[in-house]
């Protein structure tokens, strides 16, 4: 088993109910058709892939193959696949702008009062935006 990681120690520190409520709001929870993977892991294991800075999402899907201690962070079970590249496109797409622009914010502000990161300097990655 692999040493957790900086950005797996924030992830696992950080109190994600609030942000869990807006992912899931994207998704059915019940009716008709299959039911979906667990958001707010998709969520960790994106942010992993920014914190980590992993080059794309099959990378990424690698890590989560190998990787126990991802995967747990991510809320993958141990007979589970780890979330495929299309899971992780479709999440952002589902999520839309409006959504990760809260979700982002109120992960800085997370960061910051948990005394994680300073507020001197930050920058986030603004693929999700359309140009």
């Amino acid at each position: 088993m692999e040493e957790p990681d900086f950005s797996c120690n924030i992830l696992s520190k950080l109190d994600l109910d609030d942000i869990e409520k807006v992912v899931n709001e994207a998704y059915h929870q019940e009716g008709a058709g299959r039911p979906p993977r667990k958001p707010i892991g998709i969520f960790k294991a994106l942010m992993v892939k920014r914190l980590q800075q992993i080059p794309s999402e099959r990378e990424l899907c690698r890590r989560l193959w190998k990787d126990e201690n991802l995967r747990e962070l991510c809320d993958i079970e141990a007979e589970e696949k780890p979330y495929h590249p299309s899971q992780l496109s479709r999440f952002k797409r589902r999520l839309g702008v409006g959504k990760l622009q809260r979700i982002m914010n109120n992960m800085v502000k997370k960061l910051l009062k948990a005394g994680l990161i300073s507020g001197e300097t930050l920058v986030l990655d603004a693929a999700f935006i359309k140009g």
